[in-house]
């Protein structure tokens, strides 16, 4: 009996090692997307969280302007599908909480849709003309040159194909990042256009997170090139030295949502965090000034 247990750990750690040398055979490098090329080098980025919703009407090309005026280095925002399969500006996918309206986002037109009011719980700029943008008003009002995180919310094939069709039509290919929690959203986008950008999916950044955890990162093989994580995932640290190490060696973008406390940006910049996706901005800036690289 005991020379059978020891045959069957033999062949259990020569399988083991088997699989870990198969991994580190196989494991490539991350392409270098010009998309964080263009990012700045001497500090962390300031991703501005749907336009920097404590500041302006979120996901609207008010806010967009103002996070840019203020010097943030991206866009994000969130794409749902209207009735006709427009993709729009909205990270709900109703418009009761963003506007005066009631209802599903794709229960609306785009011409109905943007009759509603996008800045009605803002009293400054109620019934000001604000409205829910269309995705390609975003890229017509933008120069090429901005940089853009677009979240597809729906896992729908159609308003997959028509997001990448707009980013392929305004040549964004390489200033645009696509990003989902569907992880078929992003296969989708990754065997549609290899050109394009995408972070991790959920089920793609636990492995990853494992191997960090073991120091044998460079045994996995990222199928995106940027880490968009929480810093903590319930009793669970996400955004820790160890993680954010692993993805540079990697050469994995590393930011960190949704932070809004300038002590909790300065922590993580301490660690090395990459980008700092928050609803702040202006406080995100002044940080990641302060801490530099």
């Amino acid at each position: 009996m005991k020379r059978i247990l020891l045959w069957a750990a033999v062949v259990l750690i020569s399988a083991a090692g088997g699989a870990w040398i198969s991994l580190a055979l196989t494991a490539r490098s991350v392409r270098v997307h010009p998309f964080f090329q263009a990012l700045p080098q001497d500090r962390a980025a300031v991703i501005a969280h749907r336009g920097g919703s404590g500041l302006w009407p979120e996901n609207t090309l008010e806010a967009f302007r103002g996070a840019l005026a203020i010097g943030s280095d991206v866009l994000e925002m969130d794409v749902h599908g209207t009735a006709e399969g427009e993709p729009v500006v909205i990270h709900d996918e109703t418009v009761d909480r963003t506007t005066d309206g009631t209802g599903r986002v794709r229960s609306f037109t785009l011409k109905e849709l943007q009759k509603l009011d996008a800045a009605h719980h803002w009293e400054s700029l109620r019934d000001t003309g604000v409205v829910v943008p269309s995705l390609r008003q975003v890229f017509e009002s933008f120069p090429r040159e901005v940089l853009m995180v677009v979240e597809i919310k729906e896992s729908n094939p159609a308003l997959t194909d028509a997001v990448v069709d707009l980013v392929q039509e305004f040549r964004r290919e390489e200033t645009t990042l696509l990003g989902s929690f569907h992880q078929e959203v992003l296969q989708q986008v990754r065997t549609r256009d290899f050109r394009l950008a995408t972070h991790l999916g959920q089920g793609e950044v636990i492995p990853f997170m494992a191997a960090a955890w073991f120091f044998s990162e460079g045994l996995y093989t990222p199928p995106g090139e940027a880490l968009l994580v929480p810093p903590r995932s319930g009793l669970v640290p996400v955004a820790t030295r160890r993680f954010v190490r692993a993805a540079r060696n990697r050469g994995v973008f590393f930011a960190v949502w949704t932070v809004n406390d300038p002590d909790q940006m300065r922590r993580l910049l301490a660690r090395g965090v990459q980008g700092i996706i928050t609803d702040r901005p202006d406080l995100a800036v002044s940080a990641a000034t302060d801490a530099g690289l």
